[in-house]
Parts: C-alpha cells; structure tokens; sequence
C-alpha cells in the first residue's frame, strides 16, 4: 500500500472525527486542531503521491514493526496524561521496548 494512500485515510478518519466533534458541539480550538491536522495531513499526501507520479521513489519504503510500537507508545504517553498514570506505565514499557528494537534494527547491516 503506498504511503500517500494511508496519509489520505488518516485525513479521512481526522475530518470524520472532526465533524462528529461538531455535531456535538465540542468548541473552537478541538475542532480547529482536528480540521488542521486532517487539512495538513491530507496536503502531505498530496504533496506524497506527487512525488510518486513523478517518478521519486517512495518516501516511506516500508514500516517495522519497532517503528509502529514507538507510534503506539507515543501516543500512550500523550493520552495517559489524561487517562491516568496506568496507561502512562503501559506506554512508557512499549516505548522502552520498541526504542531497543530500533537499535537492534540501526545495529543491523
């Protein structure tokens, strides 16, 4: 699946969550930085698969499984501040673990 592509599916899933946000009135600044980043996102994978019809090669080759648990444990962190310090535990262990596969990865030849 090309990188543009889940860029674009993200951008739909930001904008949906974002009209969902209005249609319950969640206030200027949640929807203003939910319809930027859907905006920004969907301006990258434009700009993405631009590049990719004009021959570039892929900017994003190919995700390991590392990259995508330090994703997920970032995300934790940020949403354990508000959920509590479990989910902060919980994510700060994923990181830990994904950072120490990323070096393995960076050690390989």
């Amino acid at each position: 699946m090309p990188a543009w592509l889940v860029l674009l599916a993200w951008s739909a899933l930001l904008t949906f969550n974002a009209t969902v946000l209005i249609a319950f009135d969640g206030g200027t600044l949640p929807v203003a930085l939910l319809g930027g980043a859907a905006a920004a996102t969907a301006v990258l994978a434009v700009v993405l698969a631009a590049l990719r019809t004009a021959g570039a090669r892929d900017a994003a080759p190919g995700l390991s499984p590392p990259t995508a648990l330090a994703a997920i444990g970032a995300a934790g962190l940020v949403l354990g501040a508000e959920l509590g310090t479990w989910l902060v535990l919980i994510s700060a262990g994923l990181l830990a673990v994904a950072l120490a596969g990323l070096a393995h990865e960076a050690r390989r030849p």
